[in-house]
């Protein structure tokens, strides 16, 4: 059984190559199960082979919507992006193992674009995170959504596919956006997923109405999951540092001191949330 459950982490990355097994041993000891985040097809592939090595870990296939923006791909100069997706790929990665829980991480990212750059990129991420959500809607598959600063128009494609008959399902993972940018997520069904960024201090400028944190309280608990988004993203008082599935413990501390309540009924009911999101 699972105390907690770092539901997005990206423990099979190079970052773990030196001490892996020990990162594994401490979430272990907290009795944390874990879901390694595939952010392209290949990516997804060692995702795959590191969750059917593990008893306590899954994995998310899909493709990163940063791989479209132009300062993401002039910082990784020569290396090769997947800058289109693969769709029938897609679907064998998915067909290749029972490990594989959900599509993902996909959606939209507009961090640092121009508005120039916006308009053109933001329509190509577009495309490519609903040939994504189609794939999911087909396989009957939750989606891990990635979603910077696009909040408002994650929730406009998500309604467009809000029918009778069908409804997409999944999380909002690393949500950082106010309550009234919660609210019709939430509306739509989706989960919100949340990690070491609560924990941080408010922005300039910023006002506590705003903040991450008045999200938390007023969001209903059976409709959070908690993440680290290992390496990145550590919770404080690691901030700065590599973050690990352990860690997803401060992030429980943290939502249960903001919502008055205590530790083990926040763990109780997020672990409970994920395995209803990806039937682990």
């Amino acid at each position: 059984m699972f105390q907690l459950f770092d539901s997005h982490c990206h423990i099979h990355d190079i970052e773990f190559d030196a001490d892996r097994d020990q990162v594994l041993a401490r979430a272990r000891a907290k009795q944390i199960g874990m879901i390694v985040i595939g952010t392209s097809l290949a990516d997804s592939e060692g995702a795959i082979r590191f969750a059917e090595s593990q008893p306590d870990v899954w994995a998310t296939v899909g493709l990163h919507p940063e791989f479209l923006n132009p300062l993401y791909q002039q910082l990784n100069a020569g290396k090769e992006l997947e800058t289109s997706l693969n769709v029938e790929q897609l679907r064998q990665l998915i067909r290749s193992s029972k490990k594989v829980v959900a599509i993902g991480e996909c959606g939209l990212d507009a961090y640092r674009l121009t508005d120039e750059e916006r308009s053109i990129v933001i329509d190509q991420q577009e495309v490519m995170f609903r040939q994504q959500i189609d794939v999911a809607l087909e396989l009957d598959l939750p989606v891990v959504i990635h979603c910077r600063e696009a909040l408002l128009r994650l929730a406009t494609i998500l309604q467009s596919y809000d029918t009778q008959d069908r409804r997409v399902r999944g999380v909002v993972h690393s949500f950082t956006g106010t309550w009234d940018e919660a609210q019709p997520l939430l509306d739509l069904g989706m989960y919100i997923g949340i990690n070491g960024i609560a924990t941080f201090p408010l922005r300039k400028g910023q006002t506590i109405e705003q903040s991450l944190t008045r999200t938390i309280e007023r969001m209903p608990l059976n409709r959070m999951l908690l993440e680290t988004d290992a390496p990145y993203l550590a919770p404080i008082p690691f901030r700065g540092q590599r973050n690990e599935p352990g860690y997803v413990e401060r992030v429980a501390e943290f939502v249960a001191r903001a919502r008055q309540t205590d530790l083990e009924g926040v763990a109780e009911v997020t672990t409970r949330n994920v395995r209803e999101v990806f039937s682990v």
